[in-house]
Formats: C-alpha cells, sequence, structure tokens
C-alpha cells in the first residue's frame, strides 16, 4: 500500500514539474507589450488635427469666427462653465502630460485640448472611453489616462483650497421620509 501511495504521489509531482515547466516555456514566449516596434501591426490611423480644428470650430470659435455652440450649449456639454475649463486646460498645458509630443514613428501625438475635452466627457457624462474617438479623434487608452490624470490634478491642485468642513447654511436639515434620514 505505501508503495502505491508513493508512485501516486511521484507520478503527481511529476505531472506538476512538467506542467510548470510548460507553462514557463509558453510565458518566456508570449511577447510583452513593448510599444512601437518593427514588426508590429500599425495603429489605427488617428488625425488629431482634424479633431483639433472640430473642438476649435465647436466650441472655442476660429478665425474671429464665434464658436457653434454658445455659453449655454457649453455648460451644457462640459458641466462647467467655459472660463474654469480653459483655466484647467491652460493649468493641464504647463504639465509634462498635457504638451503635444513626438510618438516613435516622429509623428504628433495628441493635443492637451483634446484631452481636456475627452476626459471632461468621460467624467461629466460617463461617457466610454471609445466614444470620445468618435468626437476629439482620441484611442480608448489616451482618454483614459488623460482622464485620470486630469482626476489627479484636478484633485492635487484644488483640494486643499475647497476641502473644508462645511458651513452651517450649506447643511440641509433632515427631514423624515428623505433617503437620508436616519
Amino acid at each position: 500500500m505505501d508503495e502505491l501511495v508513493a508512485a501516486v504521489v511521484g507520478a503527481r509531482s511529476l505531472f506538476l514539474m512538467r506542467r510548470h515547466r510548460r507553462n514557463a516555456a509558453q510565458r518566456a514566449r508570449r511577447r510583452h507589450f513593448v510599444g512601437s516596434v518593427a514588426g508590429r501591426r500599425a495603429n489605427w490611423p488617428q488625425d488629431f488635427d482634424h479633431g483639433m480644428r472640430g473642438i476649435m470650430r465647436d466650441y472655442l470659435g476660429v478665425d474671429g469666427r464665434p464658436p457653434v455652440y454658445g455659453e449655454e450649449m457649453f455648460e451644457l456639454c462640459f458641466r462647467v462653465p467655459r472660463s474654469l475649463f480653459m483655466h484647467v486646460d491652460e493649468a493641464i498645458c504647463d504639465r509634462p502630460f498635457g504638451r503635444q509630443s513626438i510618438n516613435a514613428t516622429r509623428r504628433p501625438r495628441a493635443h492637451a485640448l483634446q484631452k481636456v475635452v475627452a476626459a471632461f466627457c468621460v467624467v461629466a457624462y460617463g461617457w466610454s472611453y471609445n466614444r470620445a474617438d468618435e468626437n476629439v479623434r482620441l484611442s480608448n487608452f489616451t482618454t483614459d489616462v488623460a482622464t485620470k490624470k486630469l482626476i489627479e490634478f484636478i484633485a492635487e491642485e484644488w483640494e486643499p483650497v475647497y476641502r473644508r468642513p462645511p458651513i452651517e447654511g450649506e447643511i440641509s436639515p433632515r427631514r423624515p421620509g428623505s433617503p437620508y434620514f436616519r
């Protein structure tokens, strides 16, 4: 009986050892994400300048013409006044993420304003990241990173100023029947 148990344990350990080697070999052969390198399929072509022209025409105005969408529509689209939006955009342009850079294929990357517009749309309305591709010509990944950077920037920049205990007049009285009444 002991010999049978020893044979089963030995066979099981041999099986596990072979499976571990096979999995390790598969992991070694698998290519990891390394970005733009020779031999990889080209990214989906993004016309950043076309997206930027659309943003400028629709929301900010181009060549002395007024924007397509007025102040009310701008606030409806982004849920912030244009002045605050532009203040955030100017502050982000000074950061490394906000600067337009050149990618590995020597083509310019997205403009900072495109990233801010996409991030505001995701934050304001809960858009999916690929919806920004239709409007501002950004990939899902760029929109995801831009949204995270915008939230980090806002928290880092303005949290110390605006985070405070509520003032008595700002607190609404609790009413029976209200879902917040406890």
